[in-house]
């Protein structure tokens, strides 16, 4: 009898680092909603709320903004109108709330807001400054690994962090590295989290470190409007070179420049606290076929390798 793997345990056993499978995002959006009226989340829930229906207006305003992200969230038994605006791409990230008293307040926020000092606003009110959020994606219809393994994960973040900081998401990328957790202000992105990993990731995330092992990569690299081989090289070499010096702080490193050497390969250079650069070349090569989702037909995934450089 042939054994079948899930797409999220193939890719456990085969992905020894999962840095750099974050597809870039500065600013996200998520709104509370069950989508009713949609049958619920579907396997793409924006994608088809985006194109038609009561939320289509609301989520075309909001995806005009540049290089920005919207996700739909829910608690269990929740009704209401949360929506929370996240700016990682900024020296000092911040991430705001407020309720909403109607799903059209949306098309009242003024998108100069996001780019201007102090907090955005909707409709002339102030949304209000929190210190932290944290999205699990629980999408069981868009891939069942994201169900099995991130509703433990949700439920043991909720019990640890408390409910009014944990929130169920719909897609948030890369479904085959269930257990995947968006952590805000700052927009780190984990993989294949464990309800054991939850005590060490609320931990070091609240002290401003990174755990290395389970980083897919940041919203964003303060500063630097990077297209997307740049952004996911610079996470893959991020990883790579925080283990390698023990710079796990998130501001232990900054991100100074990615330059395409051509051939697929980018050179990425982050500053320490003590001045010193630390450079790596991250080339980018296919893999053989594998699982992407459970019920595709395997296909190759990009792989990177991380050369790093003497430090200077």
């Amino acid at each position: 009898m042939q054994m079948t793997m899930t797409c999220a345990e193939e890719s456990r056993a085969l992905d020894k680092s999962l840095a750099g499978t974050f597809k870039p995002a500065d600013i996200f959006f998520l709104i509370e909603s069950n989508l009713p009226d949609y049958g619920g989340w579907r396997g793409s829930a924006v994608k088809t709320a985006s194109s038609a229906g009561e939320f289509a207006p609301y989520l075309q305003h909001l995806g005009a903004t540049p290089r920005a992200k919207i996700l739909f969230i829910r608690r269990p038994q929740g009704d209401g109108k949360n929506f929370y605006i996240a700016l990682t791409n900024q020296d000092e990230p911040e991430i705001y709330h407020t309720e909403l008293d109607d799903y059209r307040d949306l098309l009242a926020l003024d998108i100069a807001s996001l780019s201007a000092p102090g907090a955005p606003h909707v409709d002339g009110r102030d949304l209000t400054q929190i210190d932290e959020l944290y999205t699990v994606c629980t999408n069981g219809r868009h891939d069942p690994c994201c169900a099995a393994y991130g509703a433990p994960v949700y439920q043991e973040l909720a019990r640890q962090a408390g409910a009014d900081r944990v929130w169920q998401t719909t897609h948030i990328g890369g479904h085959r590295m269930a257990a995947t957790l968006i952590a805000f202000p700052q927009g780190v992105v984990y993989g294949h989290l464990d309800p054991g990993d939850i005590e060490s990731l609320l931990m070091n995330h609240r002290a401003g470190y990174v755990l290395t092992h389970k980083y897919r990569g940041r919203g964003c690299y303060a500063g630097h409007a990077l297209h997307e081989a740049a952004h996911l090289a610079a996470g893959a070499a991020e990883a790579v070179i925080r283990e390698r010096t023990r710079n796990y702080g998130l501001q232990d490193l900054r991100l100074q420049a990615v330059t395409d050497l051509g051939a697929g390969i980018q050179r990425v250079s982050f500053h320490d606290g003590l001045g010193s650069r630390h450079s790596a070349d991250v080339g980018t090569r296919m893999s053989t076929p594998r699982l992407t989702s459970c019920g595709d037909e395997p296909k190759p995934m990009p792989q990177h390798v991380v050369k790093t450089l003497t430090p200077n």
